[in-house]
């Protein structure tokens, strides 16, 4: 137990210290524009209802946050990286702050939000669980978790690229090294859902992410292997009503979403906290 602390600990100070560094990594994070955070930000706005005091974790540059506040929300929007927030503090009025802070030691008081939100953010953590143990606890009683993100337990995810590498395309590879080893990833994360759907407690998975500083795309820095169905497990066991799991931005990725969302490509996670006693 030690031995895993050590390395986790050791695997988070690697990692926030890439993501304060790698003008690489800013670059990318830069080129994510208004139309880039347009599907996530229509999904706080569907599931908020009333709720208007809004945390958003792991925001890169702060154009969601920024979006957020135009819609009518009361937003702090963080970041672990002072680097990916750099040029965000010029966007800061009474209704927006930013603060860079640790996901898993939030400087926010229980309950203090009405949402809880991320994009793209759950699978950058070494540490799901702690990380969603935080978010629930700023959470304030009858408000919302809000998640996004890649499936990275989907079975599309290595099809995708098994049909790409038979079109003759193997740059870029990430989850599979080519069509034969991609279909064994098919079955792979067919069968992991499934063991998945059949606990009562969550099972995260972990990789080691990589942290060299050559951006190739498709979260080759992500270090937990995200799936709705962990979350799923991990609010329904705490007593929390899940709303949804998955959506989609083309009519196909929606007929999956609703069809089969612990399989969908991307999950879009909403959970709702129990109301105080």
């Amino acid at each position: 137990m030690a031995d895993d602390e050590t390395r986790d600990g050791d695997l988070r100070t690697r990692m926030r210290r890439f993501y304060a560094s790698s003008e690489t990594y800013k670059g990318l994070l830069d080129a994510h524009d208004e139309s880039y955070s347009a599907p996530y930000v229509n999904l706080v706005r569907r599931y908020a209802g009333r709720r208007a005091r809004l945390l958003e974790l792991g925001g890169g540059n702060g154009v969601a946050a920024r979006m957020l506040v135009e819609c009518g929300f009361s937003v702090v929007g963080t970041d672990l990286s002072p680097l990916f927030l750099r040029d965000a503090a010029a966007s800061q009025r009474p209704a927006l702050a930013y603060a860079v802070c640790d996901g898993f030691d939030l400087p926010f008081p229980d309950d203090a939000f009405e949402i809880v939100c991320s994009n793209e953010y759950l699978e950058h953590v070494p540490d799901a669980e702690a990380a969603l143990n935080e978010m629930a606890r700023v959470t304030a009683p009858g408000g919302r978790v809000m998640v996004m993100g890649p499936n990275l337990c989907s079975p599309f995810l290595p099809l995708r690229e098994g049909i790409q590498a038979l079109r003759g395309r193997r740059d870029g590879l990430i989850w599979t090294d080519g069509p034969r080893d991609a279909w064994r990833q098919v079955r792979r994360n067919i069968a992991v859902v499934a063991d998945k759907k059949r606990r009562s407690e969550p099972q995260f998975l972990h990789r080691a992410p990589d942290l060299e500083d050559q951006i190739i795309g498709g979260d080759a820095d992500s270090a937990y292997l995200a799936t709705p169905a962990d979350m799923e497990t991990y609010f329904q066991a705490r007593g929390w009503q899940v709303i949804a799991l998955a959506s989609g931005n083309s009519w196909k990725g929606r007929l999956v979403a609703t069809v089969m969302p612990r399989y969908a490509p991307y999950l879009s996670v909403v959970a709702e906290k129990p109301p105080s006693p």
